[in-house]
């Protein structure tokens, strides 16, 4: 089966997630977290002289051989469900534009924020509700019960995961 992308519908406002994105998110509740890992957009401008870094792909890995990609885009505007195929795609063009190496894998299943549920059912992805109706697409709320971790789309580029 071809990647077919699915134009957004033009009565979700631009600010909310896309209805696939919702079965995307309820597919995966139910399911134990097994690890964690992060991908760092590894950025260094003609201008600046220090390497700048932000979360471009979470990966949360669950037990049962399914894994959930979060990116912030391209564009930092909003969250988005990405796909390895993109985040290859996407270093492999950095590579070739800069050079040299520019997506880097982090292992965070051992941060202290994830320790608490790595083993642990994600119970739901919690999102704050639009006036629409719809659901905003610039943060969402890991839920495992005894413990939320946030997602969000940072001020600057990328993503920033904290304890909710």
């Amino acid at each position: 089966m071809e990647n077919q992308v699915i134009p957004p519908h033009p009565d979700i406002p631009v600010e909310c997630f896309q209805m696939e994105a919702l079965s995307e998110f309820q597919s995966y509740e139910g399911l134990t977290l097994a690890d964690v890992q992060y991908y760092l957009w590894l950025n260094k401008g003609h201008a600046e002289p220090a390497l700048y870094r932000f979360i471009y792909y979470i990966e949360l890995i669950f037990e049962e051989n399914r894994a959930l990609l979060l990116s912030s885009g391209e564009d930092s505007q909003a969250i988005r469900i990405g796909t390895a195929e993109d985040l290859v795609e996407t270093a492999r063009r950095l590579q070739e534009l800069q050079g040299v190496v520019s997506i880097q894998r982090v292992q965070a299943g051992n941060f202290p924020l994830w320790q608490p549920v790595l083993g642990r059912v994600l119970e739901a992805i919690r999102l704050s509700k639009h006036p629409s109706g719809f659901y905003y697409n610039d943060s969402l709320v890991l839920d495992f019960g005894h413990a939320q971790i946030l997602v969000h789309i940072s001020r600057n580029e990328g993503l920033e995961i904290a304890p909710f």
